[in-house]
């Protein structure tokens, strides 16, 4: 055989070989989604002061557990998930509060304040499961939802030009004088299905990184889903807009996190304890529909802004507040307006 007749016959094998070698390696997962928050007048300092003055008022409008094990089990299962939470650096201040509504709902306040009602607790098959709630929440948090929602709705409202000229280059002080109460949150709890679907598939990234099944917030859909087939939806449903394809949209973002791990964490034995605890409660009783909120003390703004923001901002308030049953829907009584000067 001739040299070159050799050589050829040297990479003809050398290919074969290569080739049936590549059937072996197993298929390298595809990079994860990556998200990004979205325009944002507001800093992150500030959406932890927002968060700080509505989750003061929720905790005065919502009835709590009650149940130190209770709240104990859910700030160590949150700040486990918290860990894993992609937040650019941002130190926010978490904290996880049991509500004792039976209502299937938990939300998530700007800068960390989480509130989960037991409803959503016994709702739960397993510690996974709720995990996945709380990763969806949090979600909302990092990827700052609830001031990003706030940041559209007064741009829309006055326009960028007089955004501008009202909030300057701070914007928090102004807007969380408006919206630091709870009955306000309508404007902070108002998601979009784009939202709810960012939340999904980084709260499943959350739930895969801290070694829990990706896949049990899609279980815990599909649960609620089956189990209230032709009836009213869940509260959650209600108050997180269902994109479409849900379930399929978690599913492949598992696939893309390479599948679920074989040692993937589904339940605990402190989880069971914690429900038994919760299904012992005595329940709630809820506010009264239209009982009047605390109210913020007046504050004032630039005397330039005055003008614009009697017409805009309490405008932008009255329309959107009544987006999420969470709160009572905000007037204008519970935001007095500064006396004009000279009155």
């Amino acid at each position: 055989m001739s040299i070159p007749a050799r050589q050829e016959h040297r990479g003809m094998a050398a290919g074969f070989f290569l080739g049936l070698s590549l059937l072996f390696v197993p298929c390298a997962p595809a990079q994860r989604t990556q998200l990004k928050q979205g325009w944002n007048k507001f800093s992150p300092q500030d959406d932890i002061n927002l968060g700080k003055r509505a989750a003061t008022d929720a905790e005065k409008l919502l009835p709590p557990c009650n149940a130190p094990k209770v709240d104990a089990y859910l700030t160590q299962l949150g700040t486990r998930l918290a860990q894993k939470l992609p937040t650019g650096g941002v130190q926010y201040p978490f904290e996880f509060h049991c509500v004792n509504d039976k209502a299937i709902n938990a939300f998530a306040l700007p800068g960390g304040y989480v509130f989960v009602n037991r409803g959503a607790i016994e709702a739960a098959d397993n510690e996974a499961q709720l995990a996945g709630v709380i990763a969806h929440e949090l979600s909302h948090v990092a990827l700052r939802h609830g001031t990003n929602q706030a940041t559209k709705a007064m741009l829309a409202e006055t326009g960028l030009g007089i955004f501008g000229a009202v909030f300057g280059d701070t914007t928090g002080g102004a807007l969380l004088t408006e919206l630091g109460s709870f009955t306000a949150g309508g404007v902070l709890l108002r998601y979009s299905r784009t939202a709810e679907s960012q939340a999904d598939v980084m709260g499943t990234q959350i739930l895969y990184d801290a070694g829990y099944d990706p896949r049990a917030l899609a279980q815990f859909f599909e649960k609620l889903e089956a189990e209230t087939k032709g009836k009213n939806p869940p509260e959650f449903f209600s108050d997180h807009p269902n994109p479409e394809h849900r379930v399929g949209r978690v599913d492949e973002e598992v696939e893309k996190l390479g599948g679920v791990p074989t040692n993937a964490k589904r339940d605990s034995a402190e989880f069971e304890a914690i429900k038994r605890e919760v299904l012992a409660l005595p329940v709630g009783k809820k506010p009264v529909a239209g009982a009047p909120a605390p109210s913020l003390p007046p504050r004032r703004l630039p005397a330039a802004s005055r003008s614009i923001r009697r017409v805009r901002i309490r405008s932008s308030i009255r329309t959107i507040g009544r987006s999420t049953p969470m709160a009572p829907i905000a007037t204008e009584a519970e935001f007095p307006l500064p006396p004009k000067a000279g009155s």
